[in-house]
């Protein structure tokens, strides 16, 4: 039997290694499916930007390792559910993830509505998404109530309003032409109409167009970007402005079961890509402010009329104690409703926003 030399006894033993190496089985990727559900389409900067920002940077985050991949399901536009179906959709699992629209469902999570208890305040959409999720980190409440009461677990909040103006089929140039009118506005936002004397019909952004349009209604709460996305203002193309302001209005959540069964890598992606929602939305927002009104003012004639400062005060001490009023009832349903007010209110102090009413103190 001849004698192998050492040299070539390593190679042969390099190459069986390569080959055990190369007819070893690699780590196969776990696709996992994920249904995202929304009323809304993509049009509304929430949508949009879930789908064109917040998707991606979750798939390119998880292929840093390519463990998993998402196959994603776009359940949008109605599909699966209609607006105001977002909630109970996530909740019951019709969706794994979704946008809620908190601004529905002030009677069900109402520490979200803190912004609409305080208008004239902040027309800073950044500002006022920054504040809300400063609220939820620092009173639990906030995610308690979902995962408690709805089976969801929230990933962030943001908002789609800079800043609410009253669209209307006429011009408005005083507070007086809005005595019997009715107006549309989304639920939180009717009590800013009714004070000074408007019929309130509670409505939707996705109804808004037909609604202006039959007389359902003759004028209505939006913001620019809306305006001009929907094309609300061909209907309504009148604008009186004057800076209600911008309010939080949206949470992306997770349907709890779904989440629990996710691997960890997926959960922290799911969670660390979350500014790429938020972000891409306050730009959105903030652009379709000033292209909205473009095009409304553009295609539709849009004329916008700047309430003077007299006015604005007047109309903001015109509503009741709002905020006030919902620290007490959220005090006495067992949740920091007062901590939760002033805490807003000093954030938009601190930050030098045109208030032009102290809700905390009156």
């Amino acid at each position: 039997m001849s004698k192998i030399s050492k040299p070539t006894a390593l190679l042969i033993a390099a190459a069986a290694t390569a080959t055990v190496a190369v007819s070893a089985p690699a780590m196969a990727q776990e696709t996992i499916k994920l249904t995202a559900i929304s009323g809304y389409p993509p049009p509304a900067t929430w949508i949009g930007s879930l789908v064109d920002a917040y998707l991606p940077a979750v798939d390119a985050e998880l292929a840093k390792t390519g463990n998993y991949k998402i196959a994603w399901n776009k359940g949008i536009s109605g599909q699966i559910v209609k607006p105001r179906g977002e909630l109970e959709g996530v909740e019951t699992g019709l969706g794994d993830l979704g946008v809620i629209v908190t601004a529905f469902h002030a009677d069900k999570v109402p520490l979200y509505d803190v912004s609409f208890k305080t208008p004239f305040s902040s027309n800073d959409i950044a500002l006022i998404g920054r504040t809300t999720q400063k609220m939820v980190d620092t009173f639990p409440q906030y995610n308690e109530t979902w995962v408690r009461e709805f089976n969801q677990v929230p990933l962030a909040p943001t908002g789609a309003v800079d800043n609410y103006m009253l669209w209307s089929a006429k011009p408005i140039n005083d507070l007086g032409q809005v005595k019997g009118l009715k107006v549309g506005a989304a639920g939180p936002n009717l009590p800013w109409v009714l004070a000074i004397g408007a019929a309130g019909v509670q409505t939707n952004l996705a109804d808004a167009y037909n609604s202006l349009s039959t007389g359902i209604y003759e004028a209505m709460i939006v913001w620019r970007q809306g305006a001009g996305a929907f094309k609300l203002c061909e209907p309504a193309p009148f604008a009186f402005d004057a800076t209600l302001g911008g309010v939080n209005g949206f949470s992306l959540n997770v349907n709890r079961d779904v989440w629990d069964s996710l691997p960890d890598e997926v959960k922290k992606a799911l969670q660390s890509q979350t500014p790429a929602w938020v972000e891409e939305n306050v730009k959105r927002v903030n652009n379709g402010a000033k292209s909205g009104l473009a095009r409304c003012q553009k295609e539709f004639g849009t004329k916008v009329t700047k309430a003077s400062v007299e006015q604005r005060n007047a109309w903001a001490q015109a509503l009741p104690p709002l905020g006030k009023q919902w620290a007490e009832q959220r005090n006495k349903a067992g949740q920091p409703g007062t901590e939760i007010l002033k805490a807003w209110m000093d954030e938009m102090r601190a930050n030098n926003q045109p208030i032009a009413r102290h809700w905390d103190r009156d």
